[in-house]
Formats: C-alpha cells, sequence, structure tokens
C-alpha cells in the first residue's frame, strides 16, 4: 500500500519495517528440525591431518618424536567438515588416555560426545562420554581407555560425525 504523502525515506523506513516482520513471522512459522532428521541428517568430517601418519623425517625438528622440540607422545589429528576445523590432541595421562580439542569455525558453544566404535568380535565398547564445548570451541576428555571411538559434535543445526579413531596407550 502506497502513501502519497510520505517522504521517500519515511516510505523507505516503513517497507524496512514490513519485511523484517515478514522474515520473523516466517522463521517463527519454521518447524523445529525433527528427532529423525537430526538422527538421519549428519555431517561426515575428513580427515585432513594425522600425525600418526607422517614419518618424524618429513614433519622436520618440530615433527621430530623425542627431540626437544617436539611432544613425543602427543597425537595431533584435523579434520574439516561444514566450514569448521576441528584440532584434536591425543595424550596419554596416568588414568589412561586425554582427549583435547577445539572447533575453529563459527563461533558457537555445544556439546560433544564421544562413543566407543562397536566391531564384530570385540568386547563392549566403553560407555559414551560427554563434554561441552566452551566459548572458545573447546573441550576436553579425560581418562579415556584405549580402544576405537567415534566422536560426534554437536554445533549449529547438523551433528558433525568424525571417523573412527583409535586411540592407544602410546598415543
Amino acid at each position: 500500500m502506497k502513501h502519497d504523502d510520505e517522504r521517500p525515506d519515511e516510505q523507505f523506513r516503513r517497507l524496512v519495517v514490513q519485511m523484517a516482520s515478514s522474515r520473523t513471522e516466517a522463521v517463527a512459522a519454521r518447524p523445529a528440525a525433527s528427532p529423525l532428521r537430526q538422527m538421519l541428517h549428519k555431517v561426515v568430517a575428513a580427515l585432513r591431518f594425522d600425525s600418526a601418519s607422517v614419518a618424524p623425517a618429513a614433519s622436520g625438528l618440530r615433527g621430530a618424536w623425542g627431540g626437544a622440540m617436539a611432544t613425543a607422545d602427543v597425537r595431533h589429528l584435523l579434520f574439516s567438515a561444514k566450514g569448521r576445523d576441528i584440532d584434536l590432541r591425543v595424550s596419554p595421562g596416568d588414568g589412561g588416555c586425554s582427549l583435547s580439542g577445539q572447533v575453529l569455525g563459527p563461533d558457537e558453544g555445544g556439546r560433544v560426545e564421544l562413543a566407543g566404535h562397536l566391531r564384530a568380535g570385540s568386547p563392549p565398547p566403553p560407555p559414551t562420554r560427554h563434554a561441552g564445548i566452551d566459548l572458545l570451541g573447546e573441550f576436553h576428555v579425560d581418562d579415556i581407555v584405549p580402544g576405537t571411538y567415534v566422536l560426534t559434535l554437536f554445533v549449529g543445526r547438523d551433528p558433525i560425525v568424525l571417523p573412527p579413531i583409535d586411540i592407544h596407550a602410546g598415543d
């Protein structure tokens, strides 16, 4: 509806308000993601780097296992998914291994889930562990027994699932 007696700046302001209110109504009318959609729609991360697969000579002094500049027991993994990089460090601890990581990308909190990966003929996996992702995108899980795990990050709309990770006492 055009108002002939309005100045152009008033017309513009009125149109902006109308557009904003119609956008707000459209977002409010959009249904929330169903649990079934959340279960079926997951983003799978791609492994970009694994320090366990790099020969010490290929990574220079910083990568030399046992060198003065190295942290010999720490394994570094880097994954990418949906505009985010996931930086993981696996290190030995007193009660098992420790997993620390950071989600690099859009600033969002969230949580991670570390679940044992069930393999045929293997004993049952350890219980699932949970940790929060802080405002800097960091998370930490301690006392992880050796085994194969699947890490799922719940940030944004779709869960991000990392491929199975083998965690050994010597990582």
